[in-house]
């Protein structure tokens, strides 16, 4: 087994209110650093962290999991929440252990309960918190909205670090800001490859007024 040493290991807990795609997201996660071979699926119970018969049987997380990955020579722990509130206790195990939050925001809903009990949590213990808007194909997503309800529930100091190029039915990628460049992926393919291009007209404004 690879030896990691202390600075190249990561423990980054998934947080939301119940249904924002935690444990999809921990999938696509684990397909793309390829440690699964296969993306699985939430309603058809093959995910690796919903593996508990009751959690396939519900199609909901109703404990803690950690999946490792590795990525650029660090091992990321991700450790995957319950986000429904009668599974409050897990959350906040997995808060004490983890060195980063990644808060989930659906991104036709904007900032649900759990969501913000979530951040509170995370900020009593003093770790990094970061927001990952979701969903962003699904029916009436709107990035606007949902960073708005980010910057009034959460906190003002939320800045995006990227923004996405159509919504619903017409995401078809990203742009990352930091870097001003867009990251396009092709219609239908659910492998993760994209293809690097310049910004797109219709975002170019919105991308400047978000970079500054």
């Amino acid at each position: 087994m690879k030896q990691y040493a202390t600075a190249q290991r990561r423990n980054v807990g998934l947080f939301s209110h119940g249904g924002a795609g935690k444990t999809s997201l921990a999938e696509a996660m684990l397909f793309t650093a390829k440690a699964v071979n296969r993306m699985g699926r939430v309603d058809e119970g093959s995910t690796a962290t919903d593996y508990d018969p009751d959690e396939q049987r519900r199609h909901i997380s109703v404990q803690l999991a950690v999946a490792p990955l590795e990525w650029q020579e660090c091992k990321i722990n991700l450790i995957d929440s319950p986000g429904y509130a009668e599974f409050i206790g897990e959350v906040k195990a997995g808060i004490r252990v983890s060195d980063t939050a990644l808060l989930l925001v659906d991104a036709s809903a904007g900032v649900e309960v759990g969501t913000e009990q979530a951040w509170k949590y995370a900020g009593e213990r003093n770790i990094a918190r970061m927001v990952f808007i979701n969903k962003m194909d699904r029916e009436n997503a709107d990035f606007d909205k949902a960073l708005d309800s980010t910057l009034n529930v959460l906190s003002k100091k939320c800045a995006p670090l990227q923004m996405p190029i159509g919504s619903q039915q017409s995401f078809r990628g990203i742009v990352d800001l930091l870097q001003m460049k867009a990251y396009v992926y092709k219609p239908g393919d659910t492998s993760g490859k994209y293809e690097e291009t310049g910004i797109p007209d219709e975002v170019a404004a919105s991308a400047q007024r978000h970079r500054e």
